[in-house]
């Protein structure tokens, strides 16, 4: 009975519990403060594009899958054992308000966008060229050296490959199941 009430209150307690809450969450690989922006079609079918006033956190978290779930998963090839998802979080509330799921065939970039003015961070997340689904977002932190740049770049890398994301959610190292030991050669 302690166990459950350790387990139930956030405590230590029977190990499936805390690792399928684990699993759930997710772990977060890449984390900034920037915030959302809103858009707006206009009747002359171009669209306007207007900062939220909320404060928030673009997260990258990897959500591993147990084998069953990724074998049963008949909408993509999901063979990485996991999913990647982008969240934009609210900071003041702490809801997670878009939660995106990044698959590789989904071509997700994550760019930069030049407003004219040249101090604007704006970064837009589009899914191919799919112009129905375009999220931006803009910079909260103070720039120090190339931050936006590097973290651009690495949400790039981790939408395009599974595998890098997964590695970062190892802390760095490189998964030891059977599939990787096969392919580097290992027996």
């Amino acid at each position: 009975m302690n166990a459950d009430l350790l387990a139930m209150l956030g405590g230590a307690g029977p190990a499936s519990v805390s690792t399928n809450r684990r699993e759930s969450e997710g772990k977060t690989i890449l984390s900034f403060k920037a915030g959302k922006m809103n858009t707006t079609l206009q009747p002359n079918g171009k669209y306007l594009i207007t900062p939220d006033p909320r404060r928030g956190t673009v997260a990258l978290t990897w959500h591993a899958t147990s084998a069953s779930s990724s074998s049963n998963n008949n909408t993509t090839n999901n063979t990485n054992g996991g999913l990647l998802k982008f969240e934009w979080t609210d900071r003041r509330t702490r809801t997670t308000v878009d939660s995106l799921t990044i698959f590789p065939e989904n071509n997700a970039t994550f760019t930069n966008i030049h407003t004219g003015r040249p101090k604007d961070r704006v970064y837009l997340l589009q899914f191919g060229s799919n112009t129905d689904n375009m999220n931006f977002y803009w910079m909260q932190d103070k720039e120090e050296g190339n931050e936006d740049e590097d973290n651009c770049v690495k949400v790039n890398v981790y939408s395009a490959d599974p595998n890098e994301a997964k590695i970062a959610a190892n802390g760095g190292v490189p998964p030891t199941d059977a599939a990787s030991a096969d392919a580097a050669g290992v027996e």
